[in-house]
């Protein structure tokens, strides 16, 4: 506890329930819970005992005899206020003996509080001989330098996350891939394998700082370090230092329009599932600045408010000013960049707590042109919710021509309900998108199988807690296609597109698609939990051609040191069952994340 809280709280309210003593007292002998806060008190004047010898710790105290403690403590607490507070040693937490010039020891809101009760006792002050105008003053001054010194303090604010990502793979069987489609182990191993055999380590390193240069105006970098993202983004490329974020971040004023909040540089940005959201490349890890959903963007964006109306305009690269790569948008299935990016996003409030998103999104494509245009909605009526997300893709002759993307078949849509009713959640939906569709969303994942098209069906989901400590969580997808004369398409890799060898096992015309999911989650303590998840894609061709299944087992431990330290053991059985032989293997990681 800080010294001054001491004095404030212990001191001061201490002396409300046990007034004074200037010697051992034998009402407060030296095993009583109170007796070193009580000789401290006295040891500074602040308090004494009564004439009979006793401290009397039972008596009521008058206002008059509080005042006087209150009296004495107060020249205490101001020459704490003037001095600065001692950092901690590194490593330990204890007081540096020279501690270089920091902030106060009292915080304003502990000036506020000792204003008050000035304020409360003014008269029996005055009684005792205070200059109650003069305290009134020295208090405030001080406040004023306290307030000054915090804003300074608050103009730098430095976070960060460090990532320490242990990685192991095994084919048993056939040439398996993982969830993200990434080769695992040797292919056609002479002997069995285990995780340890082909294993990895990886490093992240993600410093971010944000700087306040103006009343308005803040400055905002996240650098990135480490050998981490040019596994996850699959780019031996990309150097071990990587300027991720770097924008200015603050507010314009624009005569009648009023103010806009501005962001230039390179910032990260993303909209709706349909229209605009970064695929996170990979999914057994959890890192925030790939699992944020932001793609990062060389540009500039603008955004006003107008009542209930919120109006965002943006234009920017894509692909990166420097060599210092950024995560490229990707237009469709095999992995298409873009070259540039504008558009506008407007939301109206509504009802029920609601809103309503209109977008528009233009992306040049190869000396093409691509536009995309969505609305979405979302609102609750008392315990339902209701999601809907309705959008189109327009692909110029010019870029259908180069790229072969786009088509009459543009549109794609979804809708949701969902209902919490004590320790159950349910949710229903039905999913439609067409074949022609494209954008560099993130809308579905059937395990593997990354934004699919040509696809329409159900969808349900349900959530139960059992206990406080057991939860469980399934969810399905019931899909056909839309047109049975085309085939299904989607992605497998959701980092930059690897090529055809490595796109989905859809090469035949699809009958139908079920996914299933379901997860129980296990908390054994507060701080270690134990997770089990089941995963499965099953794919019946018209052909005549055997059903295939994906399927996914894991099973995860975590244990949280502390708020801000934690550490996550998992291991995933992968199987892939497409007529015989079957493809199977194991991914299994380990991940120590520290934040701060």
């Amino acid at each position: 506890m800080k010294k001054a809280a001491f004095l404030m709280i212990a001191g001061i309210l201490l002396a409300i329930c046990l007034p004074a003593f200037a010697q051992e007292f034998p009402d407060v002998p030296p095993d009583h819970w109170a007796y070193d806060a009580v000789q401290d008190l006295v040891e500074k004047g602040i308090i004494q005992g009564y004439p009979d010898g006793t401290f009397g710790g039972k008596r009521a105290l008058t206002r008059y005899e509080f005042a006087e403690a209150l009296s004495k403590a107060i020249p205490e607490i101001l020459e704490l206020a003037r001095q600065p507070a001692p950092p901690p040693l590194p490593g330990t937490g204890e007081v540096a003996p020279t501690p270089p010039a920091a902030g106060p020891q009292v915080t304003k809101e502990e000036f506020d509080a000792l204003r008050n009760l000035v304020t409360e006792f003014r008269d029996e002050l005055a009684a005792v001989g205070v200059d109650v105008e003069a305290l009134r003053r020295d208090i405030a001054a001080l406040a004023e330098r306290v307030i000054v010194i915090e804003e300074e303090i608050a103009r730098v604010k430095l976070t960060g996350e460090v990532n320490l990502i242990g990685r192991g793979t095994v084919d048993n069987a056939g040439a398996p891939v993982d969830r993200d489609s990434r080769a695992l182990g040797d292919l056609n191993p002479a002997e069995p394998q285990n995780p340890l055999a082909n294993s990895s380590f990886f490093t992240d390193l993600q410093f971010g700082m944000k700087a306040k240069v103006g009343e308005d105006v803040s400055v905002n970098a996240l650098i990135a370090a480490g050998n981490y993202l040019k596994f996850a983004l699959d780019d031996d490329e990309l150097p071990d230092l990587v300027l991720w974020n770097l924008y200015m971040d603050g507010a314009v004023k624009l005569g009648p329009l009023g103010a806009a909040q501005v962001m230039v540089g390179r910032f990260p940005f993303q909209i709706t599932p349909l229209t605009l959201k970064f695929v996170d490349p990979d999914t057994y890890t959890s890192v925030t600045k790939l699992d944020s959903g932001d793609y990062v963007l060389d540009g500039g964006s603008a955004s006003f408010n107008l009542g209930k109306i919120a109006l965002t305009a943006f234009a920017a690269k894509a692909d990166p000013i420097t060599d210092l790569i950024a995560p490229a948008l990707l237009l469709e299935e095999e992995g298409v960049p873009l070259s540039q990016l504008a558009g506008a996003r407007l939301v109206i409030g509504t009802g029920f707590a609601g809103n309503l998103g209109l977008t528009y999104l233009q992306a040049g494509v190869g000396g093409g042109r691509s536009e995309i245009i969505g609305a979405d909605i979302n609102t609750n009526i008392g315990s339902l919710g209701v999601a809907a997300e309705y959008a189109e893709s327009r692909a110029n002759l010019k870029l259908q021509k180069s790229k072969g993307i786009g088509g009459k078949d543009d549109a794609a849509w979804n809708g949701k309900l969902s209902y919490q009713m004590g320790k159950l959640g349910l949710g229903a939906g039905y999913s439609h998108v067409e074949s022609d569709y494209h954008a560099p969303g993130y809308w579905n994942r059937l395990g593997g199988i990354v934004n699919p098209v040509n696809l329409k069906g159900a969808t349900a989901n349900l959530t139960y807690a059992l206990t406080p400590r057991i939860s469980f969580s399934a969810e399905g997808q019931f899909l056909k296609p839309i047109d049975d004369n085309l085939k299904v398409a989607a992605r497998t890799s959701t980092s930059r597109g690897r090529g055809p060898e490595e796109k989905l096992l859809l090469g035949s015309k699809i009958d139908k698609i079920n996914y299933w999911k379901a997860g129980i989650s296990y908390g054994l303590t507060s701080a270690n939990t134990v997770d089990l998840g089941w995963e499965e894609t099953k794919l019946d061709w018209t052909t005549g051609a055997p059903s295939g299944k994906e399927r996914f087992i894991s099973l995860g431990v975590g244990h949280s040191f502390n708020p801000n330290a934690s550490l996550k053991l998992l291991y995933q059985i992968v199987e892939y069952e497409y007529g015989d032989p079957s493809d199977r293997g194991g991914v299994a990681t380990a991940q120590f994340q520290l934040k701060y």
